[in-house]
C-alpha cells in the first residue's frame, strides 16, 4: 500500500515485538499503541478473519501512526522463562518500549490485556493522552477472586465462559474449541461464522501465570498501585450486548472505579447508539467498521471540546 508504511520488530530494548503502520509521507501527531487480549498477538489489531482492514489499518489510514505489540513472552516478542513470566514484567516492558516514543499516545487495550493495561497507564502517567478499553478485564482492586469447581495437587478445574477448564501446574493454559468459541464468540451475531475454524486455529496458548492472574486466583490479578496517578486522563470503556462476561453493570462498574482515581471514564454501551449484536471480539467483527468510527466520534469530540476550553 503505497499510502502507509509498515515495519516489524523490536520496540524499544526489552525485545517487545511490534508491527507498526504510519502514513508514508506525512507527518503524524500522534501514536495508538494497541495491546491485545488473551490467546491472541497484535494482529488482531491489523485484520478481520473475512480478510477486511482491521483497526490499526484504519486508523493509520486517518494520519495517525499505529503500533501493535505483542506481549513479552507471547507471540512473537522475545521468550522469557515461564517462572518470571507475570503481568507485572509484561506491563513493565510494554511501558518502557512506549516511554521511547515521542508525541501524544493514546493507548488501546483488549480483555485480559485490558487487565494488564491498567498498570501500564499508571506506569505511564503523563505520558496518555487517553485510554481505550475494549470489553476490559478490571485490575485487582475490583475483581472478585476465581471461583474454583476444583483443586487437587495436578490440576485446578473452574468455570470459564460456562464450559469447564483444566490449568495443569506445568505448561500454558490451552482452551478447548468448545471454551475459546464460547468466551470469543458466544451468542454473537456480528462474528463472520464462516471464518471460525480458521479462527480458532489461529489461537495461541496462555502463559498459565497470567492466566491466574486474570481470573484472580488467590487475588493474584494486577491492582493499580497509586490512587490519582492518572488523574484527568480520559478512558473510554466500550461493551457489546453479547458478550456474557462482560455485562454493562460489570464494566460500568470499572468506569465508576476510575472516576474515584480521578480519572475522566465514559461508558459506551453499543446498543445506546444503535450498535448491537457484538461479542467479545468486536474488532474482528462484520460490524467493527461502524464501532471504529463511533469511537474515533467520541475521541474527536472530546479533543475539540479540550482545545475550545484551552
Amino acid at each position: 500500500d503505497a499510502c502507509l508504511s509498515k515495519t516489524s520488530g523490536p520496540l524499544g530494548l526489552d525485545g517487545v515485538y511490534a508491527d507498526i503502520i504510519a502514513p508514508a509521507d506525512t507527518d503524524f501527531a500522534r501514536t495508538h499503541v494497541m495491546v491485545h487480549g488473551g490467546m491472541h498477538t497484535g494482529a488482531c489489531w491489523l485484520r478481520t478473519p473475512d480478510n477486511r482492514e482491521g483497526w490499526a489499518i484504519r486508523l493509520a489510514r486517518t494520519g495517525d501512526r499505529v503500533i501493535c505489540v505483542d506481549w513479552p513472552g507471547c507471540g512473537r516478542s522475545g521468550y522469557v522463562p515461564p517462572e518470571k513470566l507475570t503481568g507485572q514484567l509484561v506491563a513493565d516492558q510494554i511501558a518502557a518500549a512506549v516511554k521511547t516514543l515521542k508525541g501524544e499516545i493514546i493507548l488501546w487495550t483488549h480483555s485480559m490485556g485490558g487487565a494488564i493495561g491498567w498498570r501500564i497507564a499508571e506506569l505511564l502517567a503523563g505520558r496518555l493522552s487517553r485510554l481505550i478499553a475494549i470489553a476490559p478485564g478490571p485490575p485487582g482492586n475490583i475483581q472478585p477472586v476465581a471461583k474454583l469447581i476444583s483443586q487437587g495437587p495436578d490440576r485446578l478445574t473452574m468455570e470459564f465462559s460456562g464450559v469447564p477448564l483444566d490449568v495443569h501446574p506445568n505448561g500454558p493454559v490451552v482452551l478447548s474449541h468448545e471454551a475459546a468459541r464460547a468466551k470469543l464468540i458466544g451468542s454473537s451475531t456480528q462474528f463472520p461464522r464462516q471464518h471460525t475454524d480458521s479462527y480458532l486455529a489461529g489461537l495461541q496458548a496462555v502463559p498459565r501465570q497470567l492466566f491466574l492472574e486474570r481470573i484472580n486466583f488467590k487475588g493474584q490479578q494486577l491492582r493499580m498501585l497509586t490512587p490519582n496517578a492518572l488523574a484527568g486522563t480520559r478512558v473510554l470503556i466500550v461493551t457489546g450486548d453479547s458478550d456474557p462476561d462482560h455485562p454493562p453493570a460489570a464494566d460500568s462498574a470499572i468506569g465508576d472505579f476510575l472516576t474515584e482515581q480521578g480519572m475522566i471514564s465514559r461508558f459506551v454501551y453499543l446498543p445506546e447508539h444503535d450498535i448491537t449484536g457484538n461479542g467479545h471480539m468486536m474488532m474482528l467483527e462484520q460490524n467493527s467498521d461502524q464501532i471504529l468510527d463511533l469511537i474515533a466520534v467520541i475521541i474527536n469530540e472530546t479533543q475539540k471540546t479540550n482545545t475550545t476550553t484551552n
